[in-house]
């Protein structure tokens, strides 16, 4: 019986102190955010939080409504504060996302919603209702989130902080290929360019949240690094830091 306490204890110990842990990792589009987190949060047992997939989520249901993206920013921000948004990571690792119970997950993943996602996220009240969604989607949990601004806005005290980045020609061939995969249909290289040109321009323009290297993040370039090398960096960083318990 004292070995069968002692384990048990054990086991709330470590699940305490994994409860605990809030890891982001940022940076712009094709850097390998999203398969990054989502290894890291498998590894060590925790939740994954996309914060992309929730404004692409909250355009995504504004354009259903017809709401221009930028005259209906009030009307975006008050749909921000009720949107009845689902996330989980499947068995094969990708991301599901449900909206009002609907798996909306590849149609937020058109080129349309991605830019309208890009207009909406500028407009201070929809960050500030989504930044505080994202907060409570994490609450209850240790958390690996990746986004744009996650480790400057949504969680300034994480645990750790990463921030990826990537070569431009390098970030548009992954981008061809995700759209691809999920698509079926491969998109002119030369459009790709053009469209994360936009994009970067936005985020690190925008007023509130611009995309920036978040104080005390580790920088990691993965131009030239596969995913498991940039896991092995960020386990490797976590494992040296993590403070006793």
């Amino acid at each position: 019986m004292p070995s069968t306490k002692r384990a048990r204890s054990t086991r709330q110990r470590a699940n305490a102190s994994t409860r605990s842990l809030v890891i982001t990792i940022d940076g712009p589009a094709g850097v390998g955010k999203s398969t990054a987190a989502k290894t890291l949060a498998r590894r060590l047992g925790l939740m994954y939080l996309d914060t992309g997939a929730t404004y692409r989520t909250l355009a995504y249901a504004a354009r259903r409504r017809q709401l221009h993206p930028v005259a209906d920013a009030d009307r975006i921000a008050e749909l921000a504060r009720q949107l009845p948004i689902e996330l989980r990571v499947r068995d094969d690792g990708s991301l599901q996302v449900r909206l009002s119970g609907e798996d909306i997950s590849a149609a937020i993943r058109t080129e349309e919603v991605t830019e309208a996602a890009a207009l909406v996220s500028q407009h201070p009240p929809v960050r500030r209702a989504l930044v505080k969604r994202q907060r409570e989607l994490a609450d209850r949990h240790g958390v690996v989130v990746e986004g744009r601004d996650t480790g400057s806005v949504v969680f300034p005290k994480a645990s750790h902080k990463f921030f990826l980045d990537a070569d431009p020609e390098v970030r548009a061939h992954r981008r061809q290929r995700e759209l691809a995969r999920l698509y079926g249909a491969r998109s002119p290289i030369a459009q790709i360019r053009e469209q994360l040109h936009f994009r970067d321009g936005l985020d690190r323009t925008r007023r509130v949240g611009p995309l920036v290297k978040p104080r005390g993040a580790i920088a990691i370039n993965t131009t030239h690094r596969t995913i498991n090398q940039v896991v092995q960096m960020m386990l490797r960083h976590i494992r040296r830091n993590r403070p006793e318990r």
